[in-house]
């Protein structure tokens, strides 16, 4: 008892101080999974043995924590996500790419591993996924234009619950009825029966997202419920249809408009982090390294494949599109696998060994050579060719100025010269128009702080700007973006009338000497010029430092940052600053 209290408790200490490794490191989580679950696994040091520590309810655990795990990621299959600027490629990788992908990853499986077709058809699917986790960390660390950035960002968001629907289905083929060979007739029947109660739960969630008599907390625990509750119904109806079931809920939720699902996002930011961590960290505990090993060069060979020869295809599709043929080339150089990739294999794998199915042993260390050479090789290779491509540092850092006073169009327009991307929100007309004649992009209508859609105007934003003559929008925004973003990140004007102070805000004030307007503000307004000041270049006496703007270095991605008293910019010799010049006969 002592030795499985020993386990579990170091499997959750060790899947957080992971993620929070790759926090700090600025790498994908899954490789301080992989490591650390590897090094403590039964391949290791012998700390946890997931057999050991949870017997036959090993397998079905795995099962319920993937269901929950796609669920997750279903939230984010929207069909508003492939009406946006990034249609035309994500939806082509996502569909033609992900047969190319399955069809070369089953073909090289099959061949070359001499592993039986139907389990190589159910490897292959499962190495379809990529995932945000894994492509984000590798894309802040590469800096490449928000363009391109935008493809590959909702294509491993997207490509998760597709990918994992097509496995699910391929796995629920599997029976021992029929020795373990693919049956098409079981594969319909699983979708179907997962499809219909997966709607039947979304159904009966949305009478408890939209109450008013549960606070927020009591509804993500209503979801975890419901999603749970979902898996088991499917599976006790027919056996593997219950992952389709909890895909086909977060879908079915995620595409009504009749309640708010805000309301679970505790339930994606919090608990399924925190799951992954603890699932993956089990997992690689559980891998036999020598299994992985046998597979030898011929393993390595498959993995080679998947990346000059399907990758590379799968980016052919976008012939047509309006993209370089560098951009082009390092669509095919980025498609590295991650959690969900592994959640899903370690699940069949556990269920379909202990039914004894042919070539099941392979499932397991064949996914995970996948994600080890994928993982470790875009994270190497890739920042490496971007810089050769010239698409490396392209991606210019954003400031979001929320309102459009006079003075701040002035540091805009500076800003852009320096170095940043600046975009306005104004419902004021002559705001905009000002805008658009200091060459700044603007937009207005509803402004969603909590917004995830793809092409939101706060995607990738750097920093914000609260700047607006509206004191009550001022106070509300700074308080939700300061909460939802990086605080030092978050810049408010004083209230311009001196009626509605903002109080009690972590956003940092603007230029702040204790008047309502400072003199900065008042200079700019009156039309004095501003200074781009580079690197290694003096600031002039007199001179008054407003801005910098701070390039990527190493894994620290680009930055803006603005003057405040608690706050001033520091010149250093990195930083391209915006300088207000000395006044006249100074």
């Amino acid at each position: 008892m002592d030795d499985v209290l020993l386990g579990l408790s170091l499997v959750v200490i060790l899947s957080i101080l992971a993620r929070l490794s790759a926090t700090w490191m600025r790498v994908p989580p899954i490789v301080p999974l992989l490591v650390i679950g590897v090094a403590v696994g039964i391949s290791g040091l012998g700390l946890i043995d997931p057999v050991q520590l949870l017997g036959p309810a090993l397998s079905p655990a795995v099962e319920i924590a993937v269901g929950i795990i796609l669920f997750e990621g279903a939230l984010g299959l929207k069909r508003e996500e492939l009406a946006s600027g990034v249609r035309g490629a994500v939806t082509r990788l996502i569909t033609i790419g992900v047969i190319i992908t399955w069809f070369v990853a089953t073909v090289s499986i099959a061949l070359l591993l001499d592993v039986p077709h139907p389990i190589a058809i159910l490897i292959g699917a499962t190495v379809i996924v990529s995932g945000p986790t894994v492509v984000i960390p590798i894309l802040d660390f590469i800096g490449p234009t928000q363009k391109v950035r935008r493809v590959l960002k909702w294509e491993g968001i997207l490509i998760d619950p597709i990918g994992a629907i097509i496995a699910v289905v391929v796995f629920g083929s599997f029976d021992n009825s029929h020795g373990g060979r693919f049956d098409i007739a079981e594969l319909f029947l699983s979708l179907g029966v997962g499809g219909v109660v997966g709607v039947i739960g979304a159904a009966l969630m949305m009478p408890i997202l939209g109450t008013k008599k549960l606070a927020g907390r009591d509804k993500v625990a209503a979801t975890l419920m419901m999603v749970v509750a979902c898996f088991a119904a499917a599976d006790a109806v027919l056996s593997d249809s219950g992952l389709v079931a909890t895909i086909v809920m977060g879908v079915a939720l995620a595409n009504q408009h009749r309640v708010r699902i805000e309301q679970v996002a505790e339930f994606k930011e919090t608990l399924v982090p925190i799951l992954v961590g603890i699932l993956f960290v089990l997992l690689a505990a559980n891998v036999d390294i020598d299994q992985v090993a046998d597979l030898g060069w011929k393993g390595l060979l498959v993995v080679a494949i998947l990346i000059v020869v399907a990758r590379p295809l799968a980016a052919l599709t976008l012939v047509g599109l309006p993209f370089t043929w560098k951009e082009k080339v390092f669509f095919g150089s980025m498609a590295p696998r991650g959690i969900v990739a592994a959640s899903t294999a370690s699940a069949f794998g556990l269920a379909l060994t202990d039914r004894d199915v042919p070539g099941a042993q392979y499932i397991i260390p064949v996914t995970f050579l996948i994600i080890a050479g994928t993982v470790f090789y875009y994270s190497l290779i890739t920042p490496w060719l971007a810089r050769v491509l010239g698409l490396s540092g392209e991606h210019r850092p954003t400031l979001l100025m929320i309102g459009a006073p006079p003075w701040a169009l002035t540091v805009g327009e500076g800003l852009t010269r320096a170095g940043a991307e600046v975009i306005v929100w104004t419902e004021s007309p002559d705001e905009a128009k000002a805008a658009a004649d200091h060459g700044l992009v603007t937009f207005g209508g509803p402004l969603d702080p909590e917004s995830k859609e793809a092409d939101s105007p706060l995607e990738d934003v750097a920093a914000f700007a609260v700047i607006s003559d509206d004191d009550s929008l001022n106070q509300l925004l700074s308080f939700q973006l300061a909460e939802l973003y990086e605080a030092n990140q978050v810049y408010r004007r004083r209230s311009p009338s001196d009626r509605a102070p903002i109080v009690n805000s972590e956003a940092l004030e603007l230029f702040h000497d204790g008047d309502v307007e400072t003199d900065v503000q008042r200079r700019l307004a009156a039309g004095e010029p501003v200074s781009v000041v580079g690197p290694l270049a003096e600031v002039p006496d007199g001179a008054v430092v407003i801005a910098a703007v701070r390039p990527k270095s190493g894994t620290m991605p680009a930055k803006i940052h603005l003057s405040t008293e608690e706050k001033p910019v520091v010149p250093d010799s990195n930083s391209t600053l915006l300088v207000l010049d000395p006044p006249v006969g100074v």
